[in-house]
């Protein structure tokens, strides 16, 4: 289970529990908080991308707000009460069915050492169309290779009957252009009403400001107009579903007073916001290497130094000089809070700080800054990592690799490329190394590194993966790209891709391991292109895939020798 699925699990029991308490207690207090853990709600989801849900959580917030009176009219009457409970029941019940089992989310990691990756989870979409249409079936057949499972459904179907949520729901007319027509608009309700999280999208919707507006008011999320839809839907599918694995939001706390702490981290968890604290600004640095943070909560007056002086102190290195930091302090004298600011801080709150605007600002501050990591770490035309983000990454997995013993990494080039701009045109290479990207993207899991290293060249890395079973896995990959279809303005073609694999031996930088698996690469396209290699040949690899079996074997020796001597 991911942090952010964690992080919405937990407000939802918080949710339930906090209007129990109110109704058995009838506090005012209470009631505040109740709709405090409303509003975190909504504001997780939102991240998440579950619009169906963030709007019922703002039709019961709104609600709620109108019982904002004086704290001796609680506990609200009983037909108030009871109209709360009938909007918060369908919101409990669609959060619940958002918690899946591990392994039941988008493209995620087998907890089990040494398994190779799998498409599996919560990956099926609904495609609703006239029976009689071809796009829909050559939508669908696309979305496949793209490791998703498309179901076909005709116009005017009962979808209480589905099954189980699906991620998407995708909404094809017959003709593009033209205003949904009644029955069709009727549908989309239907599907809204009856998943309030799954998104749902609209095809080929007219350029038309009354016709979104109406697709919107009846339930849809995002309406895909006239012309390359079909790429524009798989690329949005594949960005939910890195959206909905976010991590949790984490925010290093640096204050002195554990009253001050316990207050802001009760705000905090609140909105499912994660977070650590130290009381000492000299473990500042090695907590923020340790935490890696999203912002910092700093106060203002400490032992040994000011907040500013400990944020100007963080300034001077390259890694902290964006990361948003937020001061916290009874300082009311402007002229000081605007010179805190000037030396580097980012917003300047006064304690006792309200706890919806804390944690408004600290969401605000740390989604702008994900945003701005992401700009500057990812490639604009396939959404990867990019060329120097994929090399720290594949660093970073290496001194991990440490104590799993298990690394591969992979260099993938397109074959001939140059002649497919040369003959095709620049868009449609562009097209081509989407689709790879596309296709990396939907059979990996969460936890592999995936990136754009360059022009036609993409990097690979899977943590925990034996040479032999990324060997398979890339290979179905790469034989499966080579019969994906691109168009172009006379028909169709199709391209293939080279691969170089090398394994982590427990001394390799990640550097050396990338120089390996280019020279593997180099292999692949001297013995003939489209086709994988591993660094040192077959006999390497079997040589490594037999050494880790001996490796695990004299783990489990040990175990076992451990626990008898425990039972004895």
């Amino acid at each position: 289970m991911t942090d952010a699925i964690k992080s919405i699990h937990k407000l939802t029991e918080a949710l339930e529990q906090g209007w129990m308490q109110y109704r058995a207690r009838g506090d005012f207090d209470l009631f505040v908080e109740f709709v405090v853990l409303l509003n975190g709600l909504a504001e997780q989801l939102h991240r998440r991308h579950l619009p169906g849900l963030v709007r019922q959580c703002q039709e019961l917030e709104n609600a709620a707000l109108t019982l904002f009176v004086e704290p001796e009219m609680h506990p609200v009457p009983l037909d108030q009460a009871l109209a709360i409970e009938r909007k918060l029941s369908p919101i409990l019940e669609g959060l619940r069915l958002q918690d899946a089992p591990p392994g039941q989310g988008g493209r995620s990691s087998d907890s089990r050492p040494g398994l190779p990756p799998k498409v599996r989870g919560r990956r099926r979409l609904l495609l609703i169309a006239q029976e009689t249409c071809s796009r829909a079936q050559a939508l669908a057949q696309r979305l496949e290779f793209f490791g998703f499972q498309a179901d076909l459904r005709p116009w005017g179907s009962d979808f209480s009957i589905v099954g189980e949520a699906p991620l998407a729901a995708v909404f094809i007319p017959e003709l593009e252009g033209r205003a949904y027509p009644p029955a069709a608009i009727q549908s989309i309700v239907q599907m809204r009403s009856a998943f309030p999280a799954t998104y749902i999208y609209c095809l080929g919707a007219p350029v038309n400001l009354q016709s979104i507006i109406l697709l919107q008011r009846a339930g849809a999320d995002t309406c895909l107009t006239v012309g390359g839809s079909g790429c524009a839907l798989i690329s949005h599918v594949l960005d939910l579903i890195g959206r909905q694995e976010q991590d949790a939001y984490r925010v290093l706390i640096v204050e002195d007073s554990a009253t001050a702490t316990a207050h802001v981290r009760r705000a905090l968890t609140q909105h499912a916001i994660e977070s650590q604290a130290i009381n000492d600004p000299r473990q500042l640095l090695e907590a923020a290497a340790q935490y890696r943070p999203d912002a910092i909560l700093m106060d203002m007056y400490m032992p040994f130094c000011t907040g500013v002086e400990a944020t100007s102190a963080l300034r001077q290195l390259p890694e902290y000089r964006a990361l948003p930091v937020i001061y916290l302090s009874s300082e009311t004298d402007i002229a000081q809070q605007v010179e805190a600011l000037r030396l580097g801080g980012d917003q300047f709150l006064t304690k006792p700080a309200n706890p919806i605007i804390l944690a408004s600002v600290v969401k605000t501050k740390i989604e702008r800054y994900r945003e701005m990591l992401h700009a500057s770490q990812h490639d604009s035309l396939t959404g990867l990592l990019n060329h120097l983000a994929s090399k720290i990454q594949v660093e970073r997995l290496a001194l991990d690799a440490a104590q799993s013993g298990l690394l591969t990494v992979a260099m993938l080039d397109i074959d001939r490329f140059k002649s497919i701009n040369d003959n095709y045109g620049h868009p449609v290479g562009d097209q081509v190394i989407r689709s790879l990207g596309w296709l990396l993207r939907g059979r990996l899991r969460s936890s592999d590194l995936i990136g754009r290293y360059g022009g036609e060249e993409f990097i690979v890395a899977l943590p925990g993966v034996r040479p032999a079973q990324a060997m398979r896995l890339l290979d179905q990959v790469r034989e499966d790209f080579s019969r994906l279809p691109h168009s172009h303005a006379g028909g169709l073609l199709t391209a293939s891709f080279s691969c170089g694999l090398a394994q982590w031996t427990g001394q390799e930088t990640g550097g050396a391991l990338i120089a390996a698996a280019d020279e593997a690469l180099l292999e692949a396209k001297r013995s003939g292109r489209n086709r994988v290699v591993f660094y040192g040949g077959a006999a390497a690899m079997q040589a490594f895939d037999a050494l880790s079996d001996a490796e695990i074997d004299d783990e489990i020796d040990a175990e076992t020798t451990a626990a008898t001597n425990c039972a004895a």
